[in-house]
């Protein structure tokens, strides 16, 4: 009888084992940020002269908040400015669910729409984030 249970219990372990085994393989992110488990309500993000800066989106704009306290404070405003993950320099606003982007701020030139904005973090990955995401 002690053997059966020492069976059952070592099938059980092994089980689990498996299973762990197989969720860190099927949701190993790598550089895909699309999969990468992240706080669900903020951003942190590089301005286009390198500064690091914190976002989330309340009552349908950007709250923004530098990483160094200096000349700047935490503040809302209808548009940030971003670093994209090809390097690029792009401006965003919020319109409803999505986003309007400007590449290079400029808002008199073509602009596109959005459902996510992909940028550069603090330490230079790419990330994704949705409206929805940000929303606190």
């Amino acid at each position: 009888m002690t053997n059966v249970l020492m069976l059952i219990v070592a099938a059980i372990l092994v089980a689990i084992g498996g299973a762990k085994v197989a969720f860190d393989v099927s949701t190993d992110p790598g550089d895909d940020p699309v999969h990468v488990a992240w706080s669900q309500d903020r951003m942190e993000f590089v301005t286009w002269n390198d500064s690091k800066w914190t976002a989330w989106v309340h009552a349908g704009s950007f709250e923004l908040s530098p990483q160094k306290s200096g000349k700047w404070r935490r503040h809302a405003n209808a548009s940030i400015a971003f670093t994209s993950w090809d390097g690029e320099q792009w401006q965003a606003k919020i319109d409803g669910d999505s986003f309007v982007l400007a590449h290079h701020g400029n808002w008199q030139g073509e602009v596109e729409r959005a459902d996510a904005i992909r940028y550069r973090d603090w330490s230079g990955n790419n990330q994704l984030r949705t409206v929805a995401a940000l929303t606190r």
